[in-house]
């Protein structure tokens, strides 16, 4: 489907006739009514001089064609079907035709008749818009008129000029064909204007109804056109606006922008910009107005302002700024209270663990004491839960810390190999207590003199190694470290952990490593623990610009690794050697 454009109709379909034309060709008819009253009066005065014998007679004959043109007026002021109107109109041209036959006939000469019948024929195919048929039948009348009115004056149609004959057919014909055309020429002259009369009342309802305002500047910027839309919009009349400077109606702040949009516009430039106008009230209203100039278009001479209300949109981008702008404050009060909670947990387990310490410290020289086996065993269940607490303090002092952004890493010299061997040896005793082997596997192309953090690598190692002891009850611990990848100044070492024990199932697996997680509810029950060694383990692997993971099958044990990139420390052959 095209907008903006009207199929053309199809041949034989005929256009509704509005009132204005019917009443043209009413006019029209009537004009041609006159003309032949005017005829008829003419042979009737003639009729007074040249006929002698039944004068009676063809005066009757006059009056009926005065009828007949006066029935064919009042028909025309009557409100009847096009196709009714036709047919009167045939039925009044057959008497015209008819009667002007018993006129000659009455005369006695039938010389000129072919002539009115001609004159007739031609009138009515130039004057009335009824098309080819009924024309083809008001001259069969005709002709048919004029060859009785002949034979009743001779008595035989042998006298009659074959050449006469051919002639008044053919001209016939041919006021049936002026007829058709002049019918096909008013079928598509209404037809365009129809479709003409479409597009206007549709653009026109498209401007009146429209969410934009159409205005059209000459170049010194006076109204010269108005939408009726801008009724709507500023509750003014369009006929009001127009002779009146657009400047008039501008806000003065706006006034410097619009100037210079306008500008643009003579220039040849498209141009817009936001302005405020007045509505009728006194208010304001924020509009956005695009200028076109379309000066030289000879259908519109002027400098085309196409504008729309853009109050909603400016109230909504308001609404959304200060949605932002609280959204933003909302999230800074949000990271200056979990800054404050992280120093406050870091201050409160730095004072909290010292005098854990001392707890510790103090249970450790009284357990060297002379104690009765029962005192022993207490203390001992306090030491135990003592180191625990102390665990746990130094995990939320540590997640505090990476948290407040207080945690460094730092890059010094270090050997690898030895640093992996203490961390796995500070936990051989607990694993031998369960029962359990723990290796230390290390790769031979490890290099242990390496650039990188050994107090973290060793935090993260034991972390890693401690919760495979907690996890197993039974079998082996692997502690492995290999070369991932080398290059002349770094390698990339992957150091694992790998147990029998209870497993992660898949779906738990992600959530791992986020603080106070751990691998289902029952864990924590049973094993105890809060949950913040692996999220400390991975954020303190990336610290030191590495990453972690976790490979886990329930029942069938772990693999936690995680892989670090580290600077080769040159040694003092290479440095010589360089």
């Amino acid at each position: 489907m095209t907008l903006g454009t009207d199929s053309a109709p199809r041949p034989d379909s005929r256009p509704d006739i509005r009132e204005t034309d019917r009443e043209a060709l009413s006019a029209r008819t009537r004009v041609g009514l006159w003309v032949v009253l005017v005829a008829i009066a003419a042979f009737t005065l003639a009729d007074l001089k040249l006929v002698q014998h039944d004068l009676p007679s063809m005066l009757l004959v006059r009056v009926v064609q005065l009828a007949l043109i006066g029935a064919a007026s009042l028909a025309l002021r009557v409100r009847m079907s096009e196709r009714l109107r036709a047919a009167s109109m045939v039925a009044f041209v057959s008497g015209l035709y008819v009667t002007s036959a018993i006129a000659g006939s009455l005369r006695g000469g039938m010389t000129t008749q072919p002539i009115t019948g001609l004159a007739i024929a031609f009138a009515t195919a130039t004057t009335l818009p009824w098309g080819p048929w009924p024309q083809l039948v008001s001259v069969t009348v005709a002709a048919l008129a004029i060859a009785l009115g002949d034979y009743a004056v001779h008595g035989t149609l042998a006298g009659a000029s074959p050449h006469m004959t051919a002639g008044l057919g053919v001209a016939f014909l041919v006021s049936v064909y002026i007829a058709q055309q002049l019918e096909r020429y008013r079928r598509e002259r209404d037809a365009a204007e129809a479709a003409v009369r479409r597009n206007e009342e549709r653009f026109r309802s498209l401007i009146e109804h429209g969410s934009d305002v159409i205005t059209i500047l000459d170049a010194e910027g006076v109204i010269r056109y108005e939408s009726p839309s801008v009724e709507r919009l500023l509750d003014r009349r369009a006929e009001s606006l127009l002779g009146e400077k657009a400047s008039r109606y501008v806000h003065p702040d706006d006034l410097q922008a619009v100037a210079a949009a306008f500008g643009r516009a003579l220039d040849g430039h498209a141009a817009s910009v936001e302005c405020r106008i007045p509505r009728r009230d006194g208010s304001w209203c924020d509009v956005e107005a695009v200028f076109t100039n379309l000066l030289d278009h000879p259908a519109v001479g002027g400098i085309v302002v196409n504008w729309r209300d853009i109050g909603e949109r400016k109230r909504a981008e308001e609404e959304r700024a200060r949605y932002v702008h609280d959204l933003a404050r909302a999230r800074d009060q949000a990271l200056a209270s979990t800054r404050a909670k992280s120093m406050f947990l870091a201050n409160v387990s730095h004072e909290v663990r010292t005098p854990m310490n001392v707890i510790i410290g103090m249970t450790d020289m009284v357990l060297d004491t002379e104690l009765a086996s029962e005192q022993r065993a207490n203390l001992e269940r306090v030491r135990a839960a003592a180191i625990g607490l102390l665990a746990i303090i130094n995990d939320i002092l540590d997640a505090s810390k990476i948290e407040a952004g207080k945690m460094t890493v730092e890059a010094v010299d270090m050997d690898l190999r030895r640093t992996i061997e203490e961390a796995a040896g500070l936990l051989v005793s607990a694993a031998t207590a369960k029962g359990l082997a723990l290796t230390c596997m290390i790769a031979p192309d490890v290099p242990a003199q390496l650039m990188g953090d050994p107090v973290r690598v060793r935090q993260t190692l034991v972390n890693l190694v401690g919760n495979a002891v907690k996890f197993t009850d039974a079998g082996a611990i692997t502690v492995e470290a290999r070369v991932l990848r080398r290059a002349s100044s770094h390698v990339v070492v992957r150091v694992s952990v790998t147990d029998t024990g209870i497993g992660v199932p898949p779906e738990r697996q992600a959530g791992l490593f986020e603080s106070f997680a751990q691998g289902d509810d029952s864990t924590t029950r049973v094993y105890g623990g809060t949950g913040l060694g692996l999220a400390i383990c991975r954020q303190l692997v990336t610290l030191m610009g590495g990453h972690m993971g976790v490979e886990s099958q329930p029942g069938r044990g772990s693999t936690f690794w995680f892989e670090l990139t580290m600077k080769c420390r040159t040694t003092g052959a290479d440095a010589v050697a360089a």
